[in-house]
């Protein structure tokens, strides 16, 4: 089933708050309230455990914070459209695994919404951090609270029976992102860019945490994953707009 419909409600009154934020500017710190509280208590509802409202809620804040950073009116429409899209995934995928916590549709559901929140999150924060000079520590310690808490919420559900392993990776992935994020702060590119970079470098890393636990972790993956992330940072790299040094 991919139609619940409260999830395709509460995905829509996401996208409304999203258009008030675009037509209503003065409103936006009452719809961003009101969206962090809705996709806690909303997800909780839906999933009927506190753990399925992370990613909902980090996924809130990161589209409203990038939503600022589209300048293109047509642009931000596509956006908004888009990111309702996902957080009904994200719904659905709470809402599968509640009934059946062995569910693969949902788990790549969840595995989507948990990679778009990623990258929206990168993006977003390394966009507050260059454009309002936010310290880097803030930078690092954001990226590694999210990275921990978003991981937890994937490496929970899949490794459900060892609460201790997933806390323990999770934990691991997000001090290795936050220095990522001390590295990346050093080049000379863009959020869009930087927040590409890090994802590349999350999902390499969660991708084999991921098949340690599934138990098909094997040399062959290790060294498939370092040769196509190496090659996607370099292409990325290479055709990205560097910015000038000030």
């Amino acid at each position: 089933m991919f139609f619940y419909f409260p999830a395709f409600f509460y995905a829509l009154a996401f996208l409304a708050g999203l258009e008030i934020i675009i037509y209503q500017p003065a409103l936006a710190f009452y719809a961003l309230a009101v969206l962090i509280l809705a996709s806690l208590w909303k997800s909780k509802k839906i999933g009927k455990r506190w753990l399925f409202s992370i990613i909902p809620t980090v996924f809130s804040i990161s589209s409203i914070i990038l939503l600022y950073f589209i300048d293109i009116f047509a642009e931000k429409q596509l956006f908004v459209f888009l990111s309702a899209f996902i957080y009904y995934l994200s719904l659905l995928s709470a809402y599968r695994l509640r009934n059946y916590s062995k569910d693969q549709t949902a788990m790549g559901l969840i595995m989507a919404s948990a990679t778009a929140t990623i990258f929206f999150f990168y993006a977003a924060s390394y966009g507050i951090h260059l454009n309002f000079a936010v310290p880097l520590w803030v930078l690092i310690l954001a990226y590694f609270l999210v990275t921990f808490l978003v991981s937890y919420q994937y490496f929970k559900i899949i490794k459900n029976d060892n609460e201790k392993s997933a806390f323990i990776y999770s934990t691991l992935l997000g001090m290795v992102m936050a220095e990522i994020a001390w590295m990346i702060s050093f080049w000379p590119f863009g959020y869009l860019t930087t927040g590409a970079t890090a994802l590349i470098f999350y999902y390499t890393l969660w991708d084999l945490i991921r098949s340690h636990f599934l138990n098909f972790l094997s040399k062959k993956r290790v060294i498939a994953n370092m040769i196509l992330s190496g090659f996607l940072i370099g292409f990325l790299l290479i055709s990205s707009k560097w910015l000038p040094n000030i």
